[in-house]
């Protein structure tokens, strides 16, 4: 049981920090804009070795680009928002399996590790909602626009941390199964 919440934990530890350095960082997409080599995140993008919030117009900024922002800012907060989103619910879930390893508990039908591995899950599901639609929308509008753009490490850093949660989740739930397990044996 200990070493399936071992193991859930370092995956949480691992998925958290991914996700904090995906979600923060500026490499989510890569792109050449009149000959330039260009980078964007969620929220900011860089051309040129200038960098602009995603809320700035490239064509306001410098004088030449003619660009509008890729992306309409509905689609930005909804992925930014699921990603933030992943990264607190993955935190409570890192909590929870802490408080996991202390067999002391307030309630008595209240197991921690069952709270985390859902934690865990619902962490998975907004990390997959945020790339899902980041990946859609970046799909659907740079792949009929740009001919040379491709996604970044940032970018694949967010799916890895969703892999990271979601065999956390798998982890504390197989130890919640062997607790279960080891009270139906024992006298009631």
């Amino acid at each position: 049981m200990y070493s399936f919440m071992g193991g859930g934990l370092f995956c949480a530890i691992v998925g958290n920090i991914l996700l904090v350095v995906s979600t923060a960082t500026d490499y989510w997409m890569q792109y050449r804009l009149s000959g330039n080599y260009a980078h964007q995140g969620l929220w900011r993008y860089c051309v040129s070795n200038k960098c602009y919030m995603q809320t700035d117009s490239i064509g306001k900024t410098q004088s030449g680009y003619s660009l509008l922002l890729f992306f309409n800012s509905s689609y930005w907060n909804a992925t930014r928002a699921f990603m933030i989103l992943s990264g607190m619910s993955c935190f409570a879930g890192i909590i929870a399996g802490i408080m996991s390893f202390a067999h002391f508990s307030s309630f008595e039908r209240f197991n921690r590790s069952f709270a985390a591995g859902v934690m865990f899950f619902v962490s998975t599901f907004f990390v997959l909602l945020g790339m899902a639609i980041y990946t859609g929308v970046t799909i659907n509008f740079l792949g009929r626009r740009f001919g040379d753009w491709r996604f970044s490490w940032s970018y694949i850093l967010g799916w890895v941390a969703m892999l990271m949660t979601f065999f956390a989740g798998i982890f504390y739930i197989c130890a919640y199964r062997m607790c279960e397990c080891r009270r139906g044996n024992g006298p009631r």
